[in-house]
């Protein structure tokens, strides 16, 4: 346990707590360079809390070291670099974080980079005048010494602190003012609480609270829950997470607010550009004939995107009766594959032939896995189609092509939303996801058989659905 602090483990809980506050600041924005310089001070900055744990937990006590030819004790040194990297460096680092914030970099670039190397120009002072290795005894030793230290940081705060408050001034009417003024709370609070009960107490001789800096851990922790709360409210740092409920236990895909926003203002606006192409098409223009037909065409499309996206990523509600699944088949083969080259071949239980589903949902489903099979087989090959019971309560919808089969390294892939291997604008990667989450509203699953192999590729998705609704008494088949 530290003398009159906090305990070890608490000491070193705090330091992880200060790590991960600050990581999460520099993930908001890893290239932002005041998130960089604020993460780079604040890790700077957590060695004080740090070297206290190593010091007091006493797992270096006893052990020497030789460095330069000189003998220290283990736990003296360490405390003593690590004091002298948090009074010597952090500050430094932690204005150039606030003349960062500022834009200096941009209003003064050369005499910024300046600046930034007569920031450290101290640091050497210190390390020459006031040697690393004894860092740690200073205060006790040289109280002199221990107050320019004092005041060298505490001049330091002033000047990270100048450069924020007169941003906060100068841009308070400006449409950034709210984040950088979150951001200053973030890097000002901990910063001047540590500046006054490390420095300001013992520039007073306040013995009795020389580790009331400690107390920074309260602080830390609630601008830890200060940035989760704005991070998914109206952002902080650069990044902004958003709440998505769903329900856990089901895998259905289900279309976010913002998207339902999107299409419905894509079909607003697309009316109004068939409209007005419309209307030029009417003033008989011989010119603008070939990019009217380019309008069109990009119109049609994103129609059919919007159009697929509604259907497809929204909630599926089955309305079920007894379907005879062999005129599905015949209908969906007959519609897609008149004007195919290849052969169709439809095959069917004649036991069971009825299947408790909903009629327009399955037979989009099948249309859409006939579509793909014939994309794959392209003008010629064997389609078959075929309905099967091997159970009594059992059905299997089977779509098999002897088309090019799909990688195994894309089959984890293809029922997610948006994902497809074509480059085409006339597939949109949404038909495989509805198909999967229809099946799954009547209580049933898909399998996927492929191969690409050259003696035996091709691709079958097989339906594996209950016959009959749970729940229901026989019926007479």
């Amino acid at each position: 346990m530290g003398t009159n602090g906090l305990p070890n483990v608490l000491l070193l809980l705090f330091t992880m707590l200060i790590w991960g506050l600050y990581f999460m600041i520099l993930m908001s924005s890893p290239r932002n360079k005041v998130n960089q310089w604020c993460f780079i001070a604040g890790a700077l900055l957590s060695v004080g809390v740090l070297k206290e744990y190593i010091y007091y937990s006493g797992f270096l006590a006893g052990r020497q070291v030789e460095l330069l030819g000189v003998v220290y004790e283990a736990d003296e040194l360490v405390n003593s670099i690590l004091t002298a990297v948090l009074y010597y460096i952090s500050m430094p680092c932690a204005v150039i974080c606030s003349l960062y914030f500022a834009k200096m970099d941009r209003r003064f670039p050369r005499l910024f980079h300046l600046v930034e190397l007569l920031l450290f120009f101290p640091v050497l002072c210190f390390c020459v005048v006031y040697p690393w290795s004894q860092t740690r005894v200073i205060p006790l030793t040289n109280p002199h010494a221990y107050t320019i230290v004092a005041v060298y940081n505490l001049i330091y705060g002033v000047l990270v602190t100048i450069p924020i408050a007169v941003t906060l001034v100068r841009e308070k009417n400006g449409y950034s003012f709210r984040q950088r003024r979150l951001v200053s709370v973030i890097v000002l609070l901990p910063l001047w609480y540590w500046l006054i009960t490390a420095f300001g107490f013992h520039l007073l001789g306040l013995e009795n609270l020389y580790k009331v800096w400690q107390g920074n851990v309260v602080i830390i922790l609630c601008l830890f829950i200060y940035y989760m709360y704005h991070l998914f409210h109206e952002g902080i740092w650069g990044m902004r997470l958003s709440r998505e409920h769903f329900d856990w236990s089901e895998e259905n895909v289900k279309m976010p607010e913002d998207t339902r926003y999107v299409i419905h203002m894509l079909k607003n606006e697309m009316a109004k550009i068939r409209l007005g192409t419309q209307f030029i098409r009417e003033l008989r223009i011989p010119e603008t004939s070939e990019e009217l037909d380019i309008i069109e065409r990009s119109v049609e499309h994103i129609e059919r995107f919007t159009q697929k996206s509604s259907a497809y990523t929204g909630e599926i509600h089955i309305e079920t009766e007894p379907v005879d699944i062999r005129e599905i088949l015949k209908t969906v083969a007959a519609e897609q594959t008149g004007g195919w080259a290849g052969r169709v071949r439809i095959e069917s239980d004649k036991k069971y032939p009825l299947l408790v589903c909903d009629p327009v949902h399955m037979r989009e489903v099948v249309s859409n896995l006939v579509g793909n099979a014939l994309d794959a087989m392209g003008e010629n090959g064997t389609l078959t189609l075929s309905y099967r019971t091997p159970k009594r309560d059992v059905s299997l919808i089977c779509i098999e092509d002897t088309g090019c089969g799909i990688p195994e390294k894309e089959l984890g892939k293809i029922f997610e939303p948006y994902y497809s291997s074509y480059s085409d604008q006339r597939h949109f990667g949404l038909g495989l996801s509805y198909c999967r989450n229809v099946v799954r509203a009547h209580g049933g699953y898909i399998q996927i058989r492929s191969s690409t192999e050259a003696e035996r590729h091709g691709t079958e998705f097989i339906l594996c659905l209950p016959r009959r609704k749970r729940g229901r008494r026989k019926q007479d088949e």
